[in-house]
């Protein structure tokens, strides 16, 4: 028998091993490597659709975050869903490995994301920035853009690996930009040149069967005094301080239409005056001359004695009725102004019976006065205007809001007043009262927008005195220097109807060099200065635009807009009609301003 060697029996080991090596190197490059080339391979492709898909939604968040942004919307629910149309618009457009998102639809909630094979889901929500919750979409406070999204794609080797398809997703945040800006709002006298007014001399007249209250109209240098104020009294290029409503500063007509309230002359000459014999409050009492004789007429002389509005918004008044109360006629008004229509027992004291004939009840003056408010421009007009500017903002971007209103002064706080005499602070006669002359300072607080508080200021002003431009300039930039938030864009928005006009501080006694001087201020604090200018005379454009115009920035001889730089810019408008348009246009601006 033959033996076997040991080296033989160490051959057939090798052999044996060189084999189970060879058919395991055979497995790894047959099976092994190919599933993990595979693996490795659909892993890269997931993550490529993720990246796609994140690339997709943070695309389309930067489109709804800007439209958002740039919307002339004051529905925010509205705004926000122009934003979704316009993320999912972007969205769509892109495609995930190849597949178009095409079919793309609004998920419900972050749980309903799922999709089936060559479709995609997108769920939106509008995040408050200050307390991090979720905002419905009639909120404004919903400023934060978020969207989750989620599509499914098919495995390049599924039948393979037995999972045919995998879904991806992907969320995207994106903030409406930060604005901390002051409304500077012309509050001078000129404000009202544009509402419908009548001149009226009211006096007693016994001639007339038992006698009664006659209403004449009056005849000035420039006319019959009925019409818009700027036409009856033709002032000077920066208007008229004669006011349709309180303060209404009547002695102002003489200087322009050679037209006496009947108070001023009554002082002048030492004797009792036509408005109830210079007593005041007069409500319920008689005409100033009843009985006869009581107090000169000043007739031969050209002497009014009420200026009322004419609440129907015509040149010459031809009745209306407001509020449920009828104001069929000029006496009506007068007398409604004059507070003689609240009760029976004032109609007739005030011998307002004798020549009007409506039912007298609580209200009538108020009615009056709301009435008349709606036509006075062009402030109602530009209050408007501002308003729905502020809305625009307040929808589309985290504005923190500032306001100064401004006529010969600058208020000190939200509650600021002015104190006039409500008939004329020359004679002086009617109440002295305080007028609102608000100062709504900025505030970096996280949440303190002063939205609402801006508005109701807005909305409280009237026409009272001069112009100090630069004054309220100067003010607005000290509040967006010392309360602005960190790191949000600052811009100023000027309204004037004029120019500047006072001649005092705070930086210089030359009213123009002031205003000059504050736009410096607000170039050197980096605020960007919008200036709108209505010019309600075309004598006024040249000094108007030389003032506040965006083209010339030097410091002595520019327009405020191009002295202060930064994206501000100057507008004219020569009709307070095309104000909300304007108004709209600088929110716009605003909001790309900070874009950028």
């Amino acid at each position: 028998m033959n033996k076997v060697s040991s080296k033989q029996r160490n051959s057939w080991r090798r052999s044996e091993r060189g084999q189970s090596l060879l058919l395991l190197m055979t497995l790894i490059f047959l099976v092994i490597v190919p599933l993990l080339a595979t693996i490795t391979f659909e892993a890269s492709r997931l993550y490529l659709a993720k990246q796609e898909l994140q690339n997709a939604s943070d695309a389309a968040v930067l489109a709804g975050t800007a439209t958002l942004a740039s919307s002339d919307n004051v529905d925010p629910l509205q705004a926000h869903n122009d934003a979704i149309a316009a993320a999912i618009k972007i969205f769509k457009a892109n495609t995930v490995l190849g597949q178009a998102l095409s079919n793309t639809n609004l998920a419900s909630s972050t749980s309903n994301l799922s999709c089936d094979l060559g479709e995609a889901r997108v769920f939106f929500e509008f995040i408050n920035p200050i307390t991090a919750a979720v905002e419905p979409l009639t909120s404004p406070n919903g400023k934060v853009v978020r969207i989750s999204s989620s599509t499914t794609s098919r495995l390049a080797f599924g039948d393979f690996v037995g999972i045919k398809t995998l879904s991806v997703n992907a969320v995207s945040t994106g903030a409406v930009p930060k604005l901390d800006m002051v409304i500077c709002f012309d509050v001078s006298g000129s404000m009202d040149d544009q509402t419908p007014v009548t001149f009226v001399k009211r006096k007693w007249d016994a001639t007339l069967g038992g006698g009664k209250n006659v209403y004449s109209l009056v005849t000035g240098a420039n006319g019959l005094m009925r019409g818009k104020i700027f036409d009856i009294l033709k002032p000077a290029v920066t208007g008229s301080s004669l006011n349709a409503c309180y303060p209404q500063i009547l002695t102002e007509a003489y200087w322009e239409a050679k037209a006496y309230s009947s108070e001023y002359l009554a002082q002048y000459y030492g004797v009792p005056g036509l408005r109830s014999g210079g007593i005041y409050p007069e409500a319920g009492k008689p005409p100033g001359n009843c009985p006869p004789g009581t107090a000169p007429t000043f007739d031969g002389m050209t002497v009014f004695t009420d200026v009322v509005v004419n609440i129907d918004g015509q040149p010459s008044f031809g009745g209306t009725s407001y509020g449920g109360f009828s104001f069929p006629d000029i006496a009506t008004l007068t007398e409604a102004a004059r507070g003689n229509l609240e009760s029976d027992s004032v109609y007739r004291s005030s011998r307002a019976n004798t020549a009007v004939f409506v039912a007298p009840r609580a209200g009538y003056q108020k009615a009056y006065f709301e009435a008349a408010a709606k036509q006075v421009k062009p402030m109602k007009d530009a209050q408007t205007a501002l308003n729905t500017m502020t809305q625009i903002l307040n929808t589309d971007a985290d504005v923190h809001f500032g306001f100064v209103a401004f006529d010969s002064s600058v208020g000190t706080d939200a509650t600021s007043t002015e104190t006039w005499y409500d008939i004329d602070d020359y004679a002086p006669y009617g109440a002295k009262k305080g007028y609102p002359i608000p100062h709504v300072h900025i505030d970096a607080t996280a949440g303190k927008t002063a939205y609402t508080e801006v508005n109701n200021a807005i909305d409280s002003c009237v026409p009272m005195g001069a112009t100090n431009i630069g004054g309220a300039v100067h003010a607005a930039v000290e509040d967006l220097k010392g309360h602005s938030r960190l790191g949000s864009t600052k811009a100023i928005v000027l309204f004037t109807d004029g120019e500047p006009t006072v001649p005092s501080g705070p930086l210089s006694n030359d009213p123009k060099a002031n205003a000059r001087m504050a736009a410096v201020e607000a170039r050197d604090a980096g605020v960007a200065l919008y200036t709108v200018g209505l010019a309600q005379n075309p004598a006024i454009i040249p000094d108007q635009t030389e003032i506040l115009n965006d083209k010339v920035s030097d410091p002595t001889t520019g327009g405020m807009a191009g002295i202060a730089g930064h994206g501000g810019t100057f507008s004219l408008v020569t009709d307070s009609s095309q104000l909300r348009q304007t108004f709209a246009k600088i929110a716009r601006r605003l909001v790309k301003l900070v874009s950028n």
